[in-house]
């Protein structure tokens, strides 16, 4: 009997540019009290503009932070650079560049963003040789987003690109070790892979996605590839009615020095069109590859019953960046409350959804309904009901779930982890 694979319990890894929601606090937008190097370039900031600088916190990134510390010029020598407004200066953000000077910190540079807020900040080497470049994603408060690559070289910040953007990612695509800016166009969403070249930032390469049927773009991932290297997911909203997702998947074609599909745009399009908006593409299994989910067709997976088809749907994680690939995991999606369980794969077709006995929860039974396997129940955090076993937390709410009298044996003490928010 095949088992399942563990899931691991927390959010679903995200391999850069997803979406996130900003700090949003006014007190976020000043100083905090800071110490050490922190406190002496906020210091030196603050003398150079005579003012107090208003830190600007980028909305998303692993440790989202005003500051960066690199060595943008490649002299050896390490650098600051500061995300900031003052009300001198008008809304948009700045950037300032500063150097060291004996004991003290010293503003070379600075330049005005493109917009009020700031909602993320990278730094990369895309030129492959010494120093290093500042990405920023500025955000207006129509949602526009605007990426400017800044190259910092003898006391001189240049903005090498500047331009709208979706989503935006950095990656060796190409295999040299020098990493490309893969970003996606606003609007109807076209994919620009950008390589440095000569003076500058040059597109090589432009891809309609999903041969045009995507109307805007909803998420763009990057994981392990073909042959070791590394392949690019983009999801995508369909639009018309009863607005839709789907998929796209790129890799780099190192023969022919282009980006390609493994599998054509249309048959990809049509194999993963899902109506829940949850249903991001994501790494379901923990092995650094991208999964696309793909909703299954009404009882493909089992049955849906006691008035949860709306709530609730049998989905399968594919990883279509291999020939040949088999699903990675099967289970159900919990669309009110956005998290995946999982299921043992030979459950697939035999098993049925159905309303629990407390309120919110639901049950998953043989297609008899006779026998029970597992009971979910999503009740407040002071709550602690008897057999359930917490499996995550979704705001003030957790989701318990509870091994049926009817589940075999060995699956008793896996089904905490079968869980994963979304």
């Amino acid at each position: 009997m095949k088992r399942i694979k563990l899931l691991a319990l927390g959010l679903a890894a995200a391999f850069l540019c997803g979406c996130g929601a900003g700090h949003g606090v006014e007190d976020l937008l000043r100083a905090p009290q800071l110490s050490g190097r922190y406190s002496q370039v906020q210091q030196a900031l603050n003398g150079y503009l005579g003012e107090s600088a208003q830190l600007k916190y980028p909305a998303t990134g692993d440790a989202p932070s005003p500051f960066l510390f690199g060595d943008w010029d490649g002299d050896g020598s390490e650098d600051a650079a500061v995300l900031y407004a003052s009300p001198s200066k008008g809304q948009n953000a700045h950037v300032a560049i500063l150097e060291q000077s004996g004991d003290d910190w010293v503003v070379t540079q600075e330049v005005e963003g493109l917009a009020p807020s700031v909602e993320s900040v990278d730094t990369a080497s895309l030129e492959g040789t010494a120093g290093t470049q500042l990405l920023v994603g500025y955000g207006s408060a129509l949602g526009d987003r605007y990426l400017a690559v800044y190259r910092y070289a003898d006391r001189t910040l240049s903005t090498v690109l500047q331009e709208g953007y979706a989503e935006y990612v950095l990656e060796d695509i190409t295999g040299t070790g020098v990493q490309s800016l893969i970003l996606i166009t606003p609007g109807t969403p076209t994919l620009k892979l950008l390589l440095w070249q000569e003076d500058g930032y040059r597109p090589v390469q432009e891809l309609e996605l999903a041969e045009g049927r995507f109307t805007s773009c909803a998420g763009l991932y990057s994981g392990r590839g073909v042959g070791g290297g590394r392949c690019l997911v983009v999801d995508g909203w369909t639009g018309g009615a009863g607005d839709a997702l789907a998929s796209d998947l790129l890799y780099y074609d190192a023969e022919e020095g282009a980006l390609a599909r493994l599998i054509s745009a249309g048959e990809l399009y049509d194999r993963t069109r899902r109506t829940y908006a949850s249903l991001h593409s994501t790494d379901i299994d923990g092995d650094r590859r991208v999964d696309i989910p793909v909703q299954l067709a009404p009882d493909e997976g089992g049955t849906v019953s006691g008035g949860q088809e709306r709530r609730l749907a049998f989905v399968e994680w594919w990883d279509f960046s291999l020939p040949g690939s088999e699903a990675s995991s099967f289970g159900v999606l919990d669309s009110e409350y956005g998290f995946y369980l999982a299921l043992p794969d030979e459950w697939k077709g035999g098993v049925m959804l159905t309303e629990g006995a407390a309120e919110d929860g639901w049950e998953v039974r043989s297609l008899d309904g006779a026998k029970l396997y597992l009971s979910l129940r999503i009740t407040p955090l002071d709550e602690a009901p008897a057999g359930y076993r917490r499996a995550a937390t979704v705001g003030t709410l957790q989701v318990g779930i509870r091994a049926g009298e009817d589940i075999p044996s060995f699956y008793r003490e896996q089904v905490a982890a079968w869980l994963t928010l979304l």
